[in-house]
Parts: C-alpha cells; structure tokens; sequence
C-alpha cells in the first residue's frame, strides 16, 4: 500500500510538471531589461606554466545555420533536486564515452559528481542542501530527494562545474546576459558544443541569505537543462527533469536565465589545455559575493625555494587578499600547493583553490583545520 501511494504520488508530480512547463513557456512573460556584464580585470603574476585565456570583449559571431541539432541521449535525473548533475553527467558522457556516465549508471553518475563538489550555503561555490549541516554522504542524498522550489534545500549554480568539467579536460566557457547571448548560444551549438542552462521555473521571488562575508541570492525554481539545438524560434533542450526535449522561445530563454549570474555554460573538448574564466574580478568576487579582503592570509615557504613564499605573496595581493604574513613552513619538504582555513572560512577555500590554479599552480590539499581562536585565518603553504 505504501509503495501504491509513493507511485501515485510520482506520477502525480511528474503530470504537474509537464503541464506547468507546457503553460509557462507557452505564455509571454513581461519582457525584462537584459542585463548587461561589466568586465573588470587587473594584472596578476602568474606563474610561467599559466595557460589563462581571458576573453574581455564580444567578438563578432560568425554566420551559422538556420538550424542545428545535436544528438544527446536523454536521461532523467535521480534525485528531485539533481538536475544540475544529470545535465553535467550526460555532457561529460557526449564527449568522453566514458562508461560511469552512461544513462544506464545514472545514481552512480550523479553521486560521483555530487561527492566533487563543496557543500556550502552559497550555491555559487557548493551544493546547498539544507541549514543543517550535513554530515555524511548519505544525509546528502537523503536531503536531494526534499522538493523542489524551496530555498534551503536547493542545490547549485554554474561557477563550480568549471572546475569540475576541468578534471574531465572540458572546457567550460561562461556565456553572459547581454545583446550578444542568444548569437553566442548558436554558435556554440553550430560547432557541436553543448551549453548548459540555469533557468528559473515558476514566479517564486528570489530570497536573500546572508554567510558571514555578504548576501547571496537564492533563486527559487531553479533549473537546470542542455542546450542541444536551435532553430528559427528557440532552443531544443534536454530536461533531465523528466527526461524528455523542449522547444524554448528565445525571449522565455532570456527571461528564466536573467536571475542567475552566470546562466550559461558552454561545454566543449580542451583540446589546447587552455582554461577560460570571464568576468575575472578582483578583491571583491561578483560570481560568489565572497570579498577576498576578509580572511587574513599568511603564506609560508615549504620548498626551501628562495621566494616562492614572496611570489605567491605578490600573485594573491593582486587578486585582493590580505596578506597576514610571510614566513618558513614547519618543514621543506611539502609538495604543490597546501591550503588551511578556520572552519568558518571554509567557503573561502573555494575561491582562493580556484585563484591559484587560475595562476599556473597546483593545488594538493586543502582542509578547514585550523583553530579558530587562532590569529591566522588562512595557510597558504607553497611546495616544490
């Protein structure tokens, strides 16, 4: 009888979701400002291996077809607030093959991603899934299964999945809200890229959370598909949601991704080993609302490299860090990069990891150890 209702209620849900997608994007919405990304950037000294390529203005978009379709298996996603993996699983499949994100292997495909990803009130750094901190694998998943709409347990937005499409050697380019949004989604399409959309669903406002360094804006009905094709009218998408395509007008597009900072990512094969990141700011971070000025950073010489502690002093100086101090590790024998942090700057941790790779180094360790009656507020310890 239990299992009779679970089903019933299932089928329910997924019936009011086909019908609301049906009518919202069958019906005009007021037309809305298209928001337009100012760029600001500032010199840093990267290290000599650094392969950044920063695109700072819109180049002009070349002639595509009238119309194009990529084939993406369909899939559907395994937990209610997974949509954001299953869309990243079947992209990595389309241009890996590799078999643990095949459709067959969807809750293992989606786990291996999840277990990636930092959990953090912030959606724009971790998964968020819930005030209370969760404290184990399985709690985690327990919390995806909650419903979907709400503002605790929620999920993530797009800055993340750049670093994770990297480990698969995927380029993840962000495409902005501006005059140039829907050429740009065109042009990935026409040359067999697939872009990654976060759509609002729904009229919910967006909600306001407050971490300790600054707002963040929760996007209520927030969504995520693959952009497969384009024609005349819209674009094609995958909806791991229930598994099937949609059609979506351009302006419906454009109206259900304007909440989100970055709403797009165009996903494609590093072939050159280049990493993209547009919209690179300094001290204070617009994609994470994290302000790199907050926690006081000392970095410590761990090679026994005359001014390697001083170089990475001056490289997070230029991103906007304070630096506390600059002193010897506890030895010389540490490898790459090590990064510490009090706990309650743990959120940090992400955007400082993101920083020094973004200079050419590798990072080896990370953690949120440190005491936090300590005057240190985070360990940079640079290696061989």
């Amino acid at each position: 009888m239990r299992n009779g209702k679970i089903i019933i209620g299932g089928l329910v849900f997924i019936s009011f979701y086909m019908v609301f997608w049906l009518w919202f994007f069958d019906n005009p919405k007021p037309h809305e400002n298209i928001i337009t990304i100012s760029k600001k950037m500032s010199s840093f000294r990267p290290a000599e291996n650094n392969n950044l390529a920063l695109r700072d203005k819109v180049e002009p978009s070349p002639v595509v077809p009238l119309s194009y379709k990529i084939s993406l298996d369909l899939r559907r996603q395994s937990f209610n607030l997974s949509c954001e993996f299953a869309a990243a699983a079947s992209i990595i499949f389309h241009f890996t093959n590799n078999p643990v994100f095949s459709v067959f292997n969807e809750v293992e495909a989606e786990k291996k991603l999840i277990n990636k990803m930092w959990i953090s009130r912030n959606p724009n750094v971790g998964i968020r899934m819930g005030m209370v901190n969760v404290t184990s694998l399985n709690s985690l998943y327990a919390n995806l299964n909650q419903w979907f709409g709400g503002s605790d347990y929620y999920g993530i937005h797009a800055p993340p999945f750049i670093d994770l499409f990297a480990s698969y050697k995927l380029i993840a380019r962000p495409i902005y809200i501006n005059d140039s949004t829907i050429p740009a989604i065109k042009e990935a399409i026409s040359q067999n890229h697939l872009v990654m959309a976060w759509i609002k669903i729904g009229y919910a406002k967006p909600v306001d959370d407050a971490p300790s360094y600054g707002k963040v804006k929760i996007v209520r009905g927030e969504h995520t598909v693959v952009i497969t094709g384009y024609d005349e009218g819209g674009v094609i998408v995958m909806d791991p949601g229930i598994g099937l395509e949609r059609h979506i007008e351009y302006r419906a597009l454009i109206d259900a991704s304007i909440p989100f900072s970055m709403p797009f990512l165009e996903v494609y094969k590093n072939i050159d080993n280049e990493m993209f990141w547009d919209n690179l700011t300094v001290g204070f971070d617009t994609l994470t609302g994290i302000d790199r000025s907050i926690p006081k950073v000392s970095v410590e010489n761990g090679a026994r490299m005359a001014g390697a502690a001083n170089q990475m002093r001056d490289i997070l100086k230029d991103f906007g860090y304070s630096i506390n101090s600059v002193s010897n590790a506890d030895n010389f024998d540490y490898q790459d990069v090590s990064i510490r942090t009090k706990k309650s700057f743990s959120d940090f941790l992400y955007i400082l990891t993101r920083d020094i790779k973004l200079a050419g180094y590798t990072v080896a360790s990370s953690s949120a150890d440190l005491a936090d009656d300590g005057g240190k507020d985070m360990v940079v310890i640079v290696g061989k």
